[in-house]
């Protein structure tokens, strides 16, 4: 049941002292550092409770570990026809307010998901009204078109089942997920505690989250004993906590890449040969052991090869030759002006990457220009075409990782389509052939047919020195060593707490 959703700030569970640290005196309770503030403004219809990383709300299809989509809340689905899907619910599973969920609760749900935004309607290629409840336990999903991946792209923590009662609190919300509500305190903390009705085995101890933005003093609360689990702790610090026997280290590829999109339609970069350059110019695997201290993986596409239609180990690779780069600078048209080099703040020690990278280009004659550029405005601030290169992350938060292509490829995705619509142009997307077989990709229901048109696109954007790949992304958790059974998830914000415990000290 929903417990103490309030409206002033609380930082802590009521009744719970506190040690020197600042944390409580119950050993088994569990405190988790974030990068991202948890009960941020845009987590207003889940009552400001981010539905990543704290087990309230649940999807009705969840993401395996192969970025497959399983039942979940959901027991299966099914394609009635080209556009529409029946999705049969799991019975017998309790909210938090001790009421069973319905199909009315799911059609509730997804109406409140679209009041955050048109974009619900292109993500999911669905309407409000075509999402029906058919009896208690069924739910029929019509498609604007033909999408085979909306399965997948549904078992997404943001695509969630509230209760409809959610709304008559100002902080909180009512799921079905392994951990309930306990206090929100707005820009800081949210706790939490077992469920214990929940539908399998939960979550066994209370957990506190919080958010701690700066990656250096995230990492010193964890080595100073103020809280017990971070995320992505600065890549210079990795080892010394893997040395420290205070601390413990977890490491899972992920979905995400990092890379350089290049503005096709923006002189100079608008010339193939200048992009080739600078993709001779910059070695992945320095970038790696360097800056990036080798935890993450050399990137020779924008597409991390554990999405399964990934082209990676086909790819051809721009091996770091200077010599070469230099010539196609000079058959170029570069003419000497700095080149623009965006870098979203967000980005794990991109002001780092941005720099080497920057170096590298200097040694063919190319000089850049960089402007770091706050989280919130970065897309805004590419997408307009301010920029030559950005440096950004991409990648599924979802078992589809299909709208990785789209979004940043097509013509219509929204990397580009605000260009696109206004003067037939964009950012980063080559044009009708590259938009023809990630369509092809999208529609088909034939997994061979889609496999085929994504790595055939991914051949071609390579060839078109369309990104500069940097590398794979790895997730990093470090933890107090005292605490145990933390079990990653190439979806990060689909960490799995089950099996969370806290030794004695």
């Amino acid at each position: 049941m929903l417990a103490g959703a309030v409206s002033g700030g609380v930082a802590a569970v009521g009744g719970c002292l506190s040690d020197s640290s600042g944390r409580p005196d119950d050993n088994s309770s569990v405190s988790i550092a974030l990068e991202d503030d948890p009960t941020a403004d845009s987590w207003d219809t889940y009552g400001y409770v981010t539905p990543y990383f704290t087990k309230v709300v649940e999807p009705l299809i969840w993401a395996t570990e192969s970025m497959e989509p399983t039942p979940w809340l959901a027991t299966g689905w099914e394609a009635v026809d080209e556009t529409t899907w029946s999705v049969t619910l799991r019975e017998n599973v309790s909210f938090h307010n001790g009421e069973e969920m319905t199909a009315t609760d799911v059609v509730w749900s997804f109406e409140r998901l679209f009041e955050r935004g048109q974009f619900v309607s292109g993500w999911l290629h669905l309407e409000p009204e075509n999402v029906v409840a058919v009896d208690e336990y069924t739910v029929e999903f019509t498609n604007t078109e033909p999408f085979p991946a909306f399965p997948g792209t549904i078992a997404h923590n943001m695509i969630c089942v509230q209760h409809p009662d959610s709304t008559a609190d100002d902080l909180g919300t009512i799921g079905t997920g392994p951990l309930t509500i306990e206090a929100v305190d707005r820009g800081s903390t949210v706790e939490t505690s077992p469920f214990a009705d929940y539908w399998q085995d939960g979550v066994e101890v209370p957990l506190s989250f919080e958010v701690i933005e700066d990656p250096s003093t995230r990492a010193l609360s964890l080595e100073s004993d103020d809280v017990d689990v971070i995320f992505n702790p600065p890549r210079n610090r990795v080892e010394p906590m893997r040395d420290d026997p205070s601390l413990s280290v977890l490491t899972q590829q992920s979905s995400r890449t990092m890379f350089l999109p290049c503005n096709l339609y923006r002189p100079p970069t608008d010339d193939a040969r200048l992009r080739r350059a600078l993709n001779y110019a910059v070695s992945q695997s320095e970038l790696v052991d360097t800056v990036l201290e080798g935890i993450d993986d050399p990137a020779r596409g924008p597409i991390s090869p554990i999405v399964h239609w990934s082209a990676h180990d086909g790819l051809r690779t721009y091996d770091r030759d200077l010599d070469r780069a230099r010539e196609l600078v000079e058959q170029s048209d570069y003419d000497g002006e700095p080149l623009v080099l965006a870098v979203n703040a967000s980005v794990v020690s991109g002001e780092l990457i941005a720099e080497a990278v920057a170096g590298a280009f200097t040694e063919i004659g190319v000089e850049t220009d960089i402007t770091v550029v706050d989280p919130g405005s970065y897309n805004e601030y590419v997408q307009a075409g301010n920029a030559h290169l950005g440096l950004q992350t991409s990648g599924s938060n979802s078992a589809a990782a299909d709208y990785i292509m789209f979004e940043n490829f097509h013509s219509e995705g929204v990397s580009n389509a605000q260009l696109f619509e206004a003067e037939g142009t964009g950012v980063s997307n080559p044009g009708k052939a590259v938009d023809e077989l990630i369509e092809t990709a999208y529609q088909s229901r034939n997994a061979e047919t889609t496999a085929t048109a994504y790595r055939d696109a991914q051949h071609r954007l390579v060839e078109e020195a369309v990104c500069l790949p940097i590398c794979h992304v790895v997730h990093v958790i470090a933890a107090r060593t005292e605490i145990e059974g933390i079990d990653p998830h190439p979806i990060d914000k689909m960490v799995d707490w089950s099996d969370l415990s806290r030794e004695e000290r």
